[in-house]
C-alpha cells in the first residue's frame, strides 16, 4: 500500500513491523527519524531565501535554520556575496558599511554593521509530520526514508540490534540515493562529448 500521509505512514510502520502495540510510541520513532533526516538529507525544496534588515552586527538565525548556503548584500543592482570566515578568524570593524565577511554561531555575525538589506539562502529543517501537518517534501518524494528510519528506531526500542542494523543500512542507502538525486537535479547531467571520425 502506498503511503503519502502521516496516518498512512503510521499504518505502514505497523504493517511492516507486524506489531500492533506501538501506538503510544510510534510518534517517537517518527520524531527520531526526522531528527536523523535533518542531519543527513539536503533537499532543494527545503532551501529557503529570506531578506533580512540588520541594524547591528548581529542577526538572529531563522527559526528552522540548519545550514547556510549563501549570504548576499543587496546594495545596488547586483547582489554581492559576503564571504564566510570562522569565528576565530573574522576581524571586527566598529564602523558601519558593506560587510565583507560573516560567521555563524548561535546567530549570524557580520564583520561590521550592514547599511543595506541582506539575502540569506539556507537549508531549513523539515516541517514535522503531525495530525495537522500530514505530509512534507520527504514523505511525498522519498517515503522509504521515513519507513526504514522509523523501523530502525522501532527495532532499537525492541532491543533487536541485528534488525536495527538491517534497517539502518536500508535507511542510509535511501538517504544516499536521495542526496544523489537532489544533486543531479541541481546541476543537471554531465556534458557529453562527441568525437567525429574513427576511434580505436
Amino acid at each position: 500500500m502506498p503511503f503519502t500521509t502521516y496516518a498512512e505512514l503510521k499504518q505502514a510502520i505497523v504493517n511492516f513491523s507486524h506489531r500492533t502495540d506501538t501506538s503510544d510510541v510510534v510518534d517517537d520513532f517518527i520524531d527520531l527519524t526526522e531528527n536523523d533526516i535533518d542531519k543527513k538529507l539536503r533537499l532543494r525544496a527545503n532551501e529557503v531565501r529570506e531578506t533580512l534588515s540588520p541594524t547591528t552586527r548581529f542577526e538572529n538565525l531563522p527559526a528552522r535554520f540548519i545550514e547556510m548556503r549563501r549570504l548576499s548584500l543587496l546594495s545596488g543592482s547586483t547582489p554581492k556575496d559576503i564571504q564566510y570566515k570562522s569565528p576565530e578568524a573574522m576581524q571586527i570593524n566598529s564602523l558601519s558599511g558593506e560587510p565583507k565577511f560573516f560567521t555563524v554561531t548561535s546567530q549570524i555575525e557580520f564583520d561590521r554593521t550592514p547599511t543595506s538589506d541582506v539575502e540569506i539562502a539556507y537549508y531549513a529543517s523539515l516541517q514535522p509530520l503531525s495530525s495537522s501537518n500530514t505530509t512534507n517534501n520527504v514523505l511525498t518524494n522519498y517515503p522509504d526514508i521515513y519507513l526504514y528510519g522509523c523501523l530502525m528506531h522501532l527495532s532499537i526500542w525492541e532491543k533487536d540490534i541485528n534488525q536495527a542494523q538491517v534497517y539502518k543500512a536500508l535507511f542510509d542507502e535511501c538517504l544516499d540515493k536521495a542526496n544523489e538525486q537532489e544533486r543531479r537535479g541541481r546541476y543537471g547531467p554531465a556534458p557529453s562529448i562527441s568525437m567525429e571520425g574513427w576511434t580505436p
